[in-house]
């Protein structure tokens, strides 16, 4: 330490020492190699952000569109909520309708998806069931990724705007 120049080591708490630790925890990720630092990127999602950065919804004349319809035995879970949202459509039984009303005060339905608003104000994407496994593969693969338990795992996700 000869080299830093006037240095002084004093004890603190750990309560008071989050910084020191967060510093701690970041030099034993670095690997300082020719005076280097590499630092792993985690941040690389296989499911497309919630808005894209090219809002053009026209079509030119001549381009082929294609729409992929896929039907399934088993109803998604985000399907009363939309119909309530887009349509005012309610189911016939009263405990789902009263369900569904009191649920959907915090969903909101734009641009043909779903999405739940978070006690912090943030919108978060509601997933389909295979989009919830993609998910859940991403938040466990990857330098940053580890079996994680499911608190845990499921702030990943929260973390990532998938709700």
């Amino acid at each position: 330490m000869g080299w830093l120049g006037d240095v002084e080591l004093e004890h603190l708490p750990r309560r008071d020492n989050k910084q020191a630790d967060a510093l701690a925890k970041l030099a034993s990720i670095l690997s300082m190699t020719d005076k280097k630092a590499r630092i792993p990127i985690c941040k690389n999602w296989i499911i497309p952000p919630i808005f894209s950065d090219d809002e053009d919804d026209t079509f030119q004349e001549g381009e082929n569109h294609v729409m992929e319809v896929f039907e399934t035995e088993e109803e998604d879970w985000r399907q009363p909520l939309v119909d309530y949202l887009k349509y005012g459509k309610l189911p016939s039984d009263p405990r789902r309708r009263i369900d569904i009303r009191r649920r959907a005060t915090r969903f909101i339905y734009y641009k043909g998806m779903l999405y739940r608003r978070s006690f912090e104000g943030i919108f978060l994407r509601c997933l389909s069931d295979d989009e919830k496994d993609q998910a859940m593969e991403e938040a466990h693969s990857g330098v940053c990724g580890a079996h994680q338990f499911g608190p845990k795992l499921h702030f990943r996700i929260k973390r990532m705007c998938y709700y």
